[in-house]
């Protein structure tokens, strides 16, 4: 009973000097200024349509200040080498046209916990180099009472988002218009412009019949295909009435590459085009028939039969009434995207769904459905 007593009486004594000894702690708390305490980086990621970005810091102390406090922030670019040592990356410094900071000036007012916001605005995005992955570095430069020396900073990293996230794969299968009745525009086109971003498979007509791989049109009309009776499987044929080709219009096997067709049927000049340049001479073709691809025979993938499909992965795929100039080819992120309602854009299949089997027309709404289900793969385009 003795022993219990005395350690009840211990217990309840080194109770008080505990308490005792919090009590003193949280009076010894020194109320530091920190940044934003969530998240000390944040990610900007480049859609290559906005122009500008807004953004806020936001400042605290733990305990409410009894006078007014000032704080002021700014950019330093010797901190872009601190970021990269400790994320073992290498960004390069953001320039100084593309943010501003209108006031950087932050105020605690007596009594409060957090500071006045202060905005950073990003600016002129769409000029930025997607290719590169930029840093700005934005801390607490001077203010009325120390700052947490972790907490002082916040890092803007900036990079190139990715344009296109899923693509289809058409090896064995192939898509065909929902409505073909509807699709109106595509019928009577004098002048056309296909364009296509593919990735051929390694085994890209292994097996097909006559060595053909079809990438979309009419069999016996307008047909664009790879391959034929000697013709290379790789090569690029425009088959109609007249079969038109160059030796140099031929593409890659398992490499991204954005394809460009155009025929002109008033004086039937054929070009073939790959990421913006132009592949061999201009052919002429003596057929000069408009394309009218407003049918149910009109495939994406198949030709004549089954066997001739288009192994390996495709997406935005375009149909213009138009002959796109050079510079339009060569336009900024035009392989990967263009505005549905462009002059003279026919049929626009991105074929980025991700999932099921019917493939949206986001310029006239001439969906395409698919013979069986697509395998959907997912990429990140583009590439880095």
């Amino acid at each position: 009973m003795k022993t219990f007593k005395y350690l009840s009486i211990y217990t309840v004594l080194a109770t008080g000097v505990l308490v005792s000894s919090c009590n003193e702690d949280v009076e010894k708390i020194d109320n530091k200024i920190y940044v934003d305490g969530t998240t000390e980086v944040t990610s900007v990621l480049l859609d290559g349509e906005a122009e500008t970005a807004s953004y806020t810091l936001q400042a605290y102390i733990p305990q409410p200040t009894a006078q007014a406090l000032t704080m002021t922030y700014a950019v330093d670019p010797s901190l872009v080498k601190v970021y990269n040592e400790v994320y073992k990356t290498s960004t390069i410094m953001l320039p100084e046209e593309y943010y501003s900071i209108a006031d950087p000036v932050a105020e605690f007012e007596v009594g409060g916990v957090s500071a006045s916001p202060v905005s950073i605005v990003l600016q002129n995005l769409t000029a930025i180099d997607p290719d590169n992955v930029y840093c700005l570095p934005i801390t607490v430069a001077s203010a009325s009472i120390p700052v947490l020396a972790n907490k002082s900073t916040k890092y803007f990293v900036i990079r190139g988002a990715s344009l296109i996230n899923w693509t289809a794969n058409l090896n064995e299968n192939y898509l065909s218009l929902a409505s073909p009745s509807a699709a109106g525009k595509l019928g009577s086109m004098q002048r056309v412009t296909v364009e296509a971003l593919i990735r051929p498979g390694a085994n890209f007509s292994d097996g097909n019949d006559s060595g053909i791989s079809t990438l979309l049109g009419i069999e016996g009309k307008s047909l664009l295909r790879f391959g034929d009776a000697g013709v290379a499987s790789d090569q690029l044929q425009f088959a109609n009435s007249q079969n038109v080709t160059n030796s140099q219009w031929k593409i890659e096997k398992e490499k991204w590459q954005f394809i460009t067709f155009t025929y002109d049927s008033t004086n039937g000049q054929c070009a073939f085009f790959i990421d913006g340049v132009q592949k061999g001479e201009t052919q002429n073709s003596s057929n000069r028939s408009s394309v009218n691809w407003n049918s149910s025979e009109f495939y994406v993938g198949r030709s004549w039969n089954n066997n001739r499909d288009f192994s390996g992965d495709i997406c935005e795929v375009r149909v213009w009434n138009r002959i796109l100039a050079k510079e339009e080819l060569q336009a900024r992120n035009h392989f990967y995207k263009v505005a549905p309602d462009s002059e003279g854009l026919v049929a626009y299949w991105k074929m980025n769904e991700g999932s099921g089997n019917n493939l949206q027309d986001y310029a006239n709404g001439y969906d395409l459905k698919a013979n069986t289900n697509v395998i959907w793969v997912p990429v990140s385009l583009p590439e880095k």
